[in-house]
C-alpha cells in the first residue's frame, strides 16, 4: 500500500479499528463470562473448545486495541507488511473455529 494514501475505515492503527477492537474485546469477555457460568459446560467437548477459543480471543483483541492506541497516539498508521501479516493470520485463526 502506498504510504501517502490514507487507509480505509477500520484499518489497523485507525480510530475505527480501535473502536471495533474494544467492542470485540467487550463482547468476547461478556460471552466468555456467560458461557463459564454454566455448571456443566466442561462435560461437552465442543463447548469446552468454544470457551477456549473465546479465552484466546479476549487477549488477542486487547493486544490489537493497544497497538491501535499506540498507533493513534504516535500518529503513524501501522502498515508494516510483517505486522499486517501477523494481524491477518491471528484474526483468521481466532475466527475460523467459530464459523
Amino acid at each position: 500500500m502506498d504510504r501517502g494514501r490514507s487507509a480505509g475505515p477500520g484499518a489497523v492503527g485507525s480510530s475505527g479499528s480501535l473502536g471495533l477492537r474494544i467492542g470485540q474485546a467487550a463482547c468476547s469477555s461478556a460471552a466468555l463470562m456467560f458461557m463459564s457460568v454454566g455448571v456443566e459446560f466442561f462435560s461437552y467437548t465442543a463447548f469446552c473448545f468454544l470457551v477456549t477459543i473465546m479465552g484466546l480471543l479476549v487477549p488477542w483483541s486487547c493486544t490489537l486495541a493497544m497497538i491501535d492506541m499506540y498507533s493513534i497516539l504516535v500518529g503513524c498508521p501501522l502498515h508494516v507488511p510483517g505486522v499486517m501479516a501477523i494481524v491477518v493470520v491471528g484474526d483468521w485463526v481466532c475466527t475460523t473455529p467459530r464459523s
